[in-house]
């Protein structure tokens, strides 16, 4: 079934809808201040490993990085990831 570029569409579509301010919603603080050992909202995983992703597609962060984000599955884990990769993005 050849559905062309819809799917890549639908995302992409979405990034240039997406503001600056729509990243609270997409993932609040609230949403990583759980307990070390919690395991993520899916949607707060999700926009982790969206970030990361992004980051890496323009080479701000190493490839191997977006691995890193899918296996951060906790709280503690993401918390150290983001505190890791902050600098190099800021």
């Amino acid at each position: 079934m050849d559905r062309g570029i819809t799917d890549e569409a639908f995302v992409r579509r979405a990034l240039e809808v997406a503001e600056n301010g729509d990243g609270r919603w997409v993932a609040n603080q609230a949403s990583f201040n759980v307990h070390d050992d919690a395991l993520l909202d899916p949607k707060t995983h999700a926009a982790l490993i969206t970030a990361v992703s992004i980051y890496s597609a323009k080479n701000k962060i190493d490839d191997e990085e977006v691995g890193n984000a899918i296996a951060a599955t906790t709280g503690r884990k993401a918390r150290a990831l983001i505190d890791k990769l902050w600098p190099q993005v800021r």
